[in-house]
C-alpha cells in the first residue's frame, strides 16, 4: 500500500470514528439535550475505543477525537 492510500485510509477511519463518537453522544443525551447519561456514554466510548484499535487507529488519536467531541463537564455538576 503506498503512502497516499494509507493516508486516505487513515483519514477515512478518523472521520468514521468521529461520526461514531458524535452518534454515541447524541444517543446518550436525555432531558431535551440538557443531560448526558454518563454511564451509558462511557460504555459506548469503550466499545468504540476497542473497535478503533482493532481497525488500526492508535489510542492517542481516538482519545483526541473523544476529548474534542465530549462536552466539558464542570466540577460542580459532578
Amino acid at each position: 500500500m503506498n503512502i497516499r492510500k494509507l493516508e486516505n485510509f487513515q483519514g477515512a477511519l478518523v472521520a468514521q470514528y468521529r461520526d461514531l463518537i458524535q452518534e454515541a453522544i447524541f444517543e446518550c443525551e436525555t432531558d431535551h439535550k440538557t443531560r448526558l447519561d454518563l454511564g451509558r456514554l462511557n460504555s459506548k466510548l469503550q466499545q468504540i475505543c476497542k473497535a478503533a484499535q482493532y481497525d488500526g487507529l492508535d489510542e492517542n488519536t481516538i482519545n483526541e477525537l473523544i476529548n474534542s467531541a465530549v462536552p466539558n463537564i464542570d466540577s460542580e455538576a459532578a
